[in-house]
């Protein structure tokens, strides 16, 4: 019975259609996780609660907690609702953020969970490990879609495409418009939701007088709150389209 049950588990796929990350603070952060497990076998049977390693491309970062499971022949939907997560290794868990807004696919493991799986009148012990491939933000692309005046500088509506089922709240957010020389042309903060698919937001700031040449970059600098954004902010490095607006506030 162990071996089929483990050989059905290791079969099976989670798919991942969430991660949101809220709540950061200098060492933990709330997660909720919406997912899909399927190729569980033709028999309906049921997984235990289990605490889960979280493993990114360096190594682990942080446990979570797993509900119990009760799993269908179709596939079954699964919420694992929002819990705290302490974050046991920083550098891993710096590198796992890193490929999650950068890289264009990756993959977190689950392991070393261990629980028990009832099935057909029985009951198997199971150690749990699984790949979850995801989508990385890749970017995330933005797009500056409206300038105007606000006081002594301007105020930017920003479009944000994300590609990736992660959603994650920042906070107040300062960025650099850096031209394609690397030298800063304006600085601007505001609140950073990134939603799946596209979402919007409000930016302040000022030019700095240095031209926008052809390309421009926005990166993150920094952010307001003392968390572990701070640190990991700068992996916000991406192309931007500018205003004809915005263009003509540059001094040259």
């Amino acid at each position: 019975m162990n071996a089929i049950t483990q050989a059905i588990l290791n079969q099976s796929t989670l798919e991942v259609s969430l991660i949101k990350i809220t709540n950061a603070t200098k060492d933990s952060f709330l997660m909720t996780i919406e997912s899909r497990v399927a190729n569980t076998g033709p028999f309906s049977a049921t997984q235990s609660s289990m605490t889960v390693d979280m493993v990114g491309p360096t190594g682990i970062f942080g446990r979570l907690v797993l509900p119990e499971i009760k799993t269908k022949s179709g596939g079954t939907d699964i919420l694992i609702p929002k819990q705290e997560i302490k974050i046991v290794d920083m550098e891993n868990y710096k590198a796992f953020v890193r490929s999650l807004m950068q890289d264009e696919d990756l993959v977190m493991k689950l392991e070393n969970g261990k629980g028990t799986i009832k099935a057909m009148m029985m009951t198997a012990n199971i150690v749990y490990r699984k790949d979850v491939k995801l989508k990385g933000m890749h970017g995330p692309k933005t797009v500056m879609t409206k300038t105007e005046p606000e006081g002594e500088g301007f105020k930017n509506t920003m479009l944000t495409i994300n590609p990736s089922p992660l959603e994650i709240d920042m906070g107040l957010v300062h960025y650099e418009i850096r031209n394609e020389d690397g030298v800063k042309i304006a600085e601007q903060s505001g609140k950073t939701y990134i939603t799946r698919g596209e979402s919007t937001s409000t930016m302040v700031g000022k030019t700095t007088g240095e031209a926008p040449k052809l390309q421009t970059k926005l990166v993150g600098v920094t952010v307001e709150d003392d968390n572990w954004h701070k640190e990991t902010i700068k992996y916000l490095d991406t192309t931007t389209t500018l205003t004809e607006e915005f263009v003509a506030m540059c001094r040259y």
